[in-house]
C-alpha cells in the first residue's frame, strides 16, 4: 500500500505547496484511512499514535498538529466540517481530488520509517524524480524547497546524504568559464538508491510544442527497431523528433521487448537534461503509470468478485482458496487474507502478521515475533475455507481474538490487548459523537425547511 502523494506539494509555486509539518499530518492520515476513505480522528489522537514529534511540549506538538489539520483543509487537500475545534473534537476527514500534474506514491513501511519530518519531506522531493535521471537542485534550490536560508539548507541536505535518506551525485564541470581558470559547475543530482557517478548522455534537445511534449533528436542513435521480441503496439519511441504521449510511457512500462526499454530510457535521460523537460516528462509518466495501476486494480477488483475466499501471496500473486488447495498453501508464503465488509464480494484485506500479538513502542504498534500464533489463525482461516463461507470482517477479527485467547488466557491489563481496546473505544465514542451531531444538524435542517415552507 502506498501514500499518493502529489508533485504539487513540493512545487513553490503551486498553491498545494505544503510545509514539511503539513506533508507529514497528510501522510499520517493518508495511512489511516478507512476502506470508505476517511479518517475518524482527534488532535488529541493524533499526538498519541504519531511516530514522530514536533516539538518536545505536549500542548506546542498539539497546536502544530491543530495548525497543520487547518492548513490542509484551506489549502483544499482534505475536508472537515469545523472551523473551529477542541483536541478532542472528533473530526471526519475526507480527502479532495485536487488538480495536479502527478504524484509519487511511497509506501506505508517507507513513510513509517522516518525519524523526523524534514527526511520524510526531502525524500519526497527526491523520489518524484527517481525516474527521471535524479533530481538536479542546486542549494538555493533546495533553500526555497524548504523554505530557510542557503546556509540552512546545506546543512541539512549534507546530513540526510551523510544518513543515507537521500544519495547525492556531484554536478560536473563544463566548458564554460565563470571566471578566469575556473569552469562552471552542473548542480547536483540526488537519488533515492545509491548511484555510482553517471557518463552524461548523448543528446541533443530541441524546442517543445505548444502542448508542451518534447520532442529530442538523439544523435548516433543506432538501435534498431528490428527485434526477435519487437512490440507490437503502435508507439513513437523510435521515431526521430516524435512528440511522446502517455501511451508511449505506457507502453514503455509494460512492454517485455528489452530494446525498446532501452531506446525508451534514453530519450527519457535525454529530455530530463532541464527543468521544463523533467516536468513534462513526469508529468506523461504519472499518467501512464496511474493507468497501469488503474488496470492492476481493476484486474483484481474483477478477479475478487469472482472469488468466495483469497489470499495475497508475498510474490504479489491473488489465489483463489476453497476446500480444495487450501491445504496446499503455505503460510510462510502469505502475505494477507481477503475479506468481505458485508459479505457481498472480497474487497478489504487484513495482514498474516495481525494474528500475533505486540506492543507500543514510540507510539508505534509492533508486532511480536510469534509465529505459533500467526500459525494458529492461518489454522483456523483454513477451518474457515473449508465451510464454504465467504470471510467477513467480523470473523477475521473474531479468528484474531480467538488466537489471542488461547494464548493468553489471563491476559493482564497492562498487555497490548487492553492498549488497543481503549484505543477502540476510543474511536467508537467519536464516532458516537459525530452521529449525534450528524442527527442535530438533520433535525436543525428539517426545522428551517419547516419554517419556509410556512412561509410560503
Amino acid at each position: 500500500m502506498f501514500i499518493k502523494c502529489y508533485n504539487s506539494f513540493a512545487d513553490y509555486s503551486s498553491q498545494y505547496k505544503l510545509t514539511q509539518d503539513e506533508f507529514y499530518i497528510y501522510c499520517y492520515l493518508y495511512t489511516n484511512r478507512t476502506y470508505e476513505e476517511y479518517v475518524l480522528i482527534s488532535v488529541d489522537l493524533i499526538h498519541q499514535t504519531l511516530n514522530i514529534s514536533f516539538s518536545n511540549k505536549e500542548s506546542s506538538n498539539k497546536k502544530i498538529i491543530m495548525n497543520c489539520l487547518l492548513n490542509l483543509k484551506q489549502k483544499g487537500i482534505i475536508s472537515f466540517e469545523a472551523d473551529q475545534f477542541k483536541n478532542n473534537t472528533a473530526l471526519h476527514i475526507t480527502f479532495n481530488e485536487i488538480e495536479a500534474k502527478g504524484y509519487e506514491g511511497i509506501s506505508y513501511e517507507k513513510f513509517r520509517s522516518f525519524k523526523n519530518a524534514t527526511d520524510c519531506y526531502i525524500y519526497f522531493c527526491v523520489a518524484r524524480y527517481q525516474k527521471l535521471n535524479g533530481f538536479e537542485a542546486s542549494y538555493n534550490d533546495w533553500a526555497s524547497v524548504l523554505n530557510v536560508s542557503r546556509k540552512t539548507a546545506i546543512e541539512i541536505i549534507e546530513d540526510v546524504c551523510k544518513r543515507g535518506i537521500i544519495y547525492k551525485e556531484i554536478g560536473g564541470y563544463t566548458d564554460e568559464e565563470i571566471r578566469s581558470n575556473q569552469k562552471k559547475q552542473e548542480k547536483n543530482r540526488y537519488y533515492i538508491q545509491k548511484v555510482e557517478q553517471k557518463e552524461k548522455d548523448v543528446a541533443k534537445q530541441v524546442t517543445t510544442s505548444s502542448k508542451e511534449t518534447v520532442q529530442i533528436v538523439q544523435e548516433n542513435n543506432n538501435i534498431s527497431a528490428d527485434n526477435e521480441q519487437e512490440e507490437k503496439r503502435e508507439h513513437n519511441w523510435y521515431v526521430k523528433g516524435s512528440q511522446l504521449t502517455a501511451n508511449d510511457f505506457y507502453i514503455y512500462l509494460t512492454t517485455n521487448d528489452e530494446k525498446l526499454k532501452k531506446q525508451a530510457e534514453a530519450r527519457i535521460n535525454a529530455i530530463a537534461k532541464n527543468e521544463k523537460g523533467k516536468y513534462i516528462v513526469e508529468s506523461i509518466m504519472n499518467e501512464a503509470q496511474e493507468k497501469v495501476k488503474d488496470e492492476k486494480r481493476k484486474v483484481e477488483r474483477e478477479m475478487l468478485k469472482q472469488m468466495t475466499n483469497a489470499v495475497r501471496l508475498k510474490d504479489g500473486t491473488i489465489v483463489a482458496v476453497d476446500e480444495k488447495n487450501i491445504d496446499s498453501i503455505d503460510v510462510n508464503e502469505v502475505d494477507c487474507i481477503f475479506y468481505s465488509h458485508h459479505g457481498q464480494h472480497l474487497k478489504g484485506y487484513g495482514g498474516i502478521e495481525g494474528f500475533q500479538t505486540g506492543k507500543f513502542i514510540n507510539n508505534k504498534f509492533v508486532y511480536d515475533d510469534r509465529p505459533d500464533m500467526i500459525e494458529r489463525g492461518w489454522e483456523l482461516y483454513v477451518e474457515h475455507v473449508k465451510t464454504g463461507e465467504m470471510l467477513t470482517g467480523d470473523k477475521m477479527r473474531s479468528i484474531r481474538d480467538t488466537v489471542v485467547n488461547e494464548f493468553f488466557p489471563n491476559l493482564k491489563d497492562e498487555t497490548v490487548k487492553v492498549v488497543a481496546k481503549k484505543v477502540e473505544n476510543e474511536y467508537v465514542k467519536m464516532a458516537e459523537r459525530a452521529k449525534r451531531e450528524a442527527e442535530q444538524k438533520r433535525k436543525r435542517e428539517i426545522i428551517d425547511i419547516a419554517a419556509i415552507v410556512v412561509e410560503d
